[in-house]
């Protein structure tokens, strides 16, 4: 009996070590499995991350341009809209800059205002680091990061740029000295008005060599190039003086540059050399915006480029006859010095710009990215909104004077009528009734409407905002009026067409194509819009055909302006002192109208007489938002005698 007892344990506990034997056999075969597993995934991993690291550097390297023109600056030549050249320009971009003949004391001046830390990192900051990773799209703060993106091909923003951008840093530092990078950014940096790199900043700006600018002249350039939308000197000329103050204080003494010393260079005020009159006069104006657009659209280049821009050369000439002869005669001697006129398209495209009544390389273009305060013109944008709710130009509006959120509006006129229809409201340019409706469908629902219409200038959230507290630019205007021609549709207002490069077999580096905006207008508030327009023109501003224009005082007399359109062009004309003193003679419906009129008579000849609306739902039907549609309609006036 214990025989049978013992030999059964014994079969138990061997059936048992076997069982055990069978589990560990099996799970030693799972980890095996496992392993592999876990080996074939990573492998793959490994080759996807190889393949993905090739492929993502081969299409950075698809991106950059590294090559240099290094025994000429290139060359860029200007076209109206039908190809016909209106200038070359030349010596824009710097080449061939030499740390050698440049002094120590001025590189310096450009490592203090753009990256003092240039010598200890290896391309990117920390903070460049965190930056991405964070998402934020702000560009990258070390000098060779600046200089990894001017060898992109083409501008570009966002984390995954700024991603790309730190690589091709870090790939420049493991390649290239410090010298030869810090000679890259002196080279291809931007300093603003179509201007890259030091050689040519110093020779446009202050007609000296760069290795004999002044520290100060350097410090300009210096934040130039870290800020140029801002520190541009011929825009800004004292902004960017202060902000050279600031690096030069930074600066630490050594044995060149004493404490006494940069004390007084930041009493120094570098004056910028005059340039010569060009032959262009007032189409500088226009020449220097696409230099401007150009490099922001392309950037540093090292080929001549060729631009076709939107410009009709025989309107431009127009323009800057009418503001000429007007000013001479009729403004400046009634107090008003300055004046400016943009005509487009209805598309958007720029067709005539004049800038001033003289050319002055130090000043803004005021018929672009000067603000001045509106009035009547932008007090439309209520009405629009009213219209859309209800398309009835007719629907009574309360014309009475109570406080709207702690202001009580005034007529000019001090004249208030009770309920009054919405086209007699506007004809009479009164302030209760754009208050009255902003108030009724609210002050934020009205400023978002009018950044989506066109207003890009930043609008206080104040509720006489919408009767012209605020200044605005002249394509703010031209935005926001050419909605009813543009089928509703903010339009883009643009200078260029397109640019390439001369060299053979390059693609295409820009194109204007009209970008997809909601339309902010229904058909039938467009209808209501000109039916309400056609009872604010003024019956003695006449031209051969129909039209809608008004003019505004704003300012306490600084500004006034004139605006209005035809079927094929719209243009807007503003009047005033640099200074903001009021030219209080200065009537809009007289003087201002008249160099509108003068313009607008000369430049409508040729164009087939037509209704605004005809004319918007032709252009509607025929235009694909790329081709250039301009005159597509049009008969020359005084066609060449034939032989």
């Amino acid at each position: 009996m214990d025989e049978n007892k013992q030999a059964k344990k014994s079969g138990v506990a061997a059936a048992q070590a076997a069982v055990k034997e069978i589990e560990e056999r099996e799970r030693r075969e799972i980890r095996r499995r496992k392993r592999r597993i876990m080996l074939a995934i990573t492998a793959v991993i490994l080759l996807l991350l190889a393949g993905g690291a090739t492929l993502l550097t081969l299409s950075i390297r698809s991106q950059l341009d590294f090559s240099r023109k290094a025994d000429r600056s290139p060359s860029v030549q200007i076209a109206d809209f039908d190809g016909t050249i209106m200038t070359n320009v030349q010596g824009h971009y710097s080449q061939d800059v030499s740390l050698i003949t440049f002094p120590k004391r001025l590189q310096h001046v450009f490592i203090a205002a753009a990256d003092p830390g240039f010598y200890h990192h290896f391309g990117a900051g920390f903070s460049d680091v965190m930056r991405i990773l964070s998402g934020d799209a702000a560009p990258g703060s070390t000098i060779t990061m600046k200089v990894a993106r001017s060898f992109f091909r083409m501008p570009g923003s966002g984390t995954i740029r700024n991603a790309e951008e730190m690589l091709v840093a870090l790939w420049l530092e493991a390649r290239f000295d410090k010298d030869t990078i810090l000679r890259s950014y002196l080279e291809r940096s931007y300093v603003g008005s179509g201007i890259f790199g030091i050689t040519a900043a110093s020779r446009l700006l202050y007609d000296v060599p760069a290795h004999k600018m002044s520290l100060h002249q350097a410090a300009v350039l210096a934040v130039a190039m870290n800020d140029p939308a801002n520190l541009n000197p011929l825009q800004f000329p004292k902004a960017s003086a202060q902000a050279a103050n600031m690096v030069l204080q930074k600066m630490e003494p050594d044995d060149t540059l004493t404490p006494a010393q940069i004390n007084a260079l930041m009493r120094d005020v570098p004056q910028l050399a005059p340039r010569a009159p060009r032959e262009e006069g007032q189409a500088q104006y226009v020449i220097d915006l696409v230099m401007d657009e150009v490099a922001r659209r392309v950037g540093y280049t090292s080929t001549d480029l060729h631009v076709v821009t939107s410009i009709d050369r025989d309107l431009q000439e127009m323009a800057q006859s009418a503001v000429n002869e007007v000013s001479r005669v009729r403004l400046q001697p009634r107090g008003a010095d300055q004046a400016a006129l943009l005509a487009i398209s209805p598309d958007g495209r720029v067709r005539a710009m004049v800038g001033g009544t003289q050319y002055d390389p130090i000043s803004r273009n005021r018929a672009w990215n000067v603000r001045y305060f509106p009035g009547r013109m932008i007090k439309i944008l209520p009405y629009y909104y009213a219209l859309n709710d209800n398309p009835d130009p007719a629907q009574w509006v309360p014309d009475t004077r109570k406080e709207v959120e702690g202001w009580k509006p005034v007529n000019p006129d001090r004249q208030y009528r009770g309920q009054v229809p919405l086209r007699d409201a506007f004809a009479r340019d009164v302030n209760t009734v754009p208050v009255e409706l902003t108030h009724k469908f609210g002050l934020e629902n009205m400023r978002d409407f009018a950044r989506k219409v066109g207003i890009r200038s930043p609008l206080s959230r104040d509720i006489r905002s919408v009767v012209g507290l605020d200044p605005v630019t002249l394509p703010d205007i031209a935005r926001l009026h050419t909605l009813s021609l543009n089928g509703g549709i903010s339009p883009d207002i643009t200078l260029i067409n397109e640019i390439r490069s001369t060299a053979e077999g390059q693609p295409l580096l820009y194109q204007r194509v009209a970008r997809g905006h909601d339309k902010m207008l229904t058909d039938e508030a467009m209808l209501a819009v000109n039916s309400m327009l056609a009872g604010v023109t003024d019956p003695q501003v006449r031209l051969d055909r129909p039209f809608v224009g008004f003019g505004a005082r704003a300012g306490r007399g600084s500004d006034a302006w004139f605006a209005g359109f035809t079927a094929d062009l719209y243009t807007v004309v503003w009047v005033g002192n640099d200074d903001r003193s009021p030219a209080q003679a200065i009537r809009p419906d007289v003087e201002v109208a008249s160099l509108w009129r003068l313009f607008m008579l000369d430049a409508s000849q040729g164009f087939s007489i037509r209704s605004v609306a005809r004319g918007t739902s032709q252009r509607l039907i025929e235009q694909d938002g790329v081709t250039d549609m301009w005159k597509r309609h049009w008969v020359d006036p005084n066609p060449p005698l034939q032989n």
